[in-house]
């Protein structure tokens, strides 16, 4: 295995991860196809190629740019605290909301503010709850940002490309009560 705890070889890499599910996903799944003729099998394979392309490409622009270029966190706090909602609010990003298509085509993920403090709620209430979280939001002074998918993804662009940088999150908004540290966490820093 690799240097680090979890860390694969590349020879790894492709045998047990990568391999397996390459040799499934295009070579054995349209397998069938064949006795169509070769044609048909190599379109399986484009489609199926083309299909796994797309759905990354938008699984990628539905969940990143939501996160992207908010804030980056130098502690660890408590599941459940008051900084962790505090947190799951200000880091991230609801995209245009509204309407079951576009609801749909987001996946539901443009609800992300309402999906980080209730994430045991249905889709559904995600819709049903916006308009109750950003009163909540307006009362306590905590920004509820809603952006466009495309300012998102070029935000996020920004970043990957290093034309900008994640925000440091301001140490006054972090209570110490909320501060911890994990296990794998003690590790790293010492006793």
């Amino acid at each position: 295995a690799g240097q680090g705890k979890g860390v694969l070889s590349l020879r790894e890499l492709f045998t047990k991860v990568m391999g397996p599910y390459f040799i499934f996903r295009f070579f054995l799944l349209p397998l069938p196809l064949v006795f169509f003729g070769s044609s048909f099998y190599f379109a399986g394979v484009c489609n199926l190629f083309l299909a796994d392309i797309l759905s990354n490409l938008h699984g990628f622009i539905v969940v990143v740019p939501n996160h992207a270029d908010l804030y980056r966190f130098e502690r660890s706090c408590r599941p459940k605290s008051p900084t962790f909602y505090l947190r799951a609010i200000t880091s991230s990003v609801n995209f245009d909301t509204g309407g079951d298509v576009n609801d749909f085509m987001h996946g539901w993920l443009n609800y992300q503010i309402e999906h980080h403090c209730w994430p045991d709620l249905s889709m559904l209430s995600y819709q049903k709850g916006q308009k109750e979280l950003q009163e909540i939001c307006a009362r306590h002074g905590v920004p509820y940002v809603q952006e466009n998918v495309f300012i998102r993804l070029k935000k996020t662009l920004d970043i990957a490309m290093g034309r900008s940088k994640m925000r440091r999150y301001p140490d006054a908004l972090e209570r110490e009560a909320d501060m911890m540290i994990w296990q794998d966490q003690k590790q790293t820093i010492g006793p």
